[in-house]
């Protein structure tokens, strides 16, 4: 069965749901989906899956311009991943390794937020967006995914289906400027498995792996015990 979720308004929704652990086990279906942001349309969608936590990894300046259907309702966390006062995606780095190392290591306390939210989360599936469930999401989901005891091998791959999902060209033409839309488009060509897998080695060279980098961000042994729970028991 596929895992990716064909959500009216959105393009880039996938159930982590089904991916291997080691151990022989696999994630469970239903426990994290990730996706770009929803829209009015979307809702129903989300109220048949029986969402019980979204969390908006966008800035507050983001959700201001674009607040989304579900923005104060019971559900809804806003949950950044970025400082406001930090520079934007484009400006952290040349290449998408440089910039996901930025945002890990500049943000890594609200990372630990994140998690600690989802390994908290009311019953039913956890929903994690930002703009377009790239890369703040992408990140996220890595950490969970290797948190859960996902091979960085899988991991990997599922970053790179965002590359598939989503239609980028559409993403382009809201750009001003030739110049920012040639950028986009050679970082968006970097959406691959090694990208991702470049990322996973930074986070064990320099913090000595994803648990290690979640713990001295603040996430407690007790968080990330729910968390292994939440993403594979039954």
């Amino acid at each position: 069965m596929s895992r990716v979720l064909a959500w009216p308004g959105c393009q880039n929704v996938r159930d982590l749901g089904g991916l291997p652990t080691r151990g022989g086990g696999r994630v469970r279906a239903g426990a994290l989906i990730r996706a770009d942001r929803p829209r009015p349309e979307t809702v129903p969608a989300l109220v048949r899956a029986g969402v019980g936590l979204v969390a908006d990894l966008r800035l507050a300046a983001e959700c201001a311009a674009d607040p989304g259907p579900l923005a104060g309702s019971a559900p809804w966390r806003h949950l950044p991943v970025l400082r406001d006062e930090d520079d934007v995606l484009e400006e952290m780095g040349e290449t998408l390794p440089a910039i996901y190392r930025a945002i890990l290591d500049r943000g890594a306390p609200l990372f630990a937020a994140v998690l600690s939210a989802v390994a908290h989360a009311p019953v039913g599936p956890v929903l994690v967006h930002c703009h377009s469930g790239k890369d703040r999401t992408g990140l996220v989901a890595a950490l969970a995914l290797a948190v859960a005891g996902v091979p960085e091998s899988e991991i990997a791959a599922d970053y790179a289906l965002t590359a598939s999902c989503l239609r980028w060209e559409e993403h382009l033409a809201a750009l001003p400027g030739e110049a920012a839309r040639s950028r986009s488009r050679r970082l968006f060509a970097e959406v691959t498995a090694e990208t991702m897998a470049a990322t996973l080695a930074h986070l064990d060279e320099r913090h000595g792996g994803v648990v290690a980098y979640l713990l001295a961000a603040g996430l407690s042994p007790s968080d990330l015990t729910l968390l292994r729970r939440r993403l594979t028991s039954s």
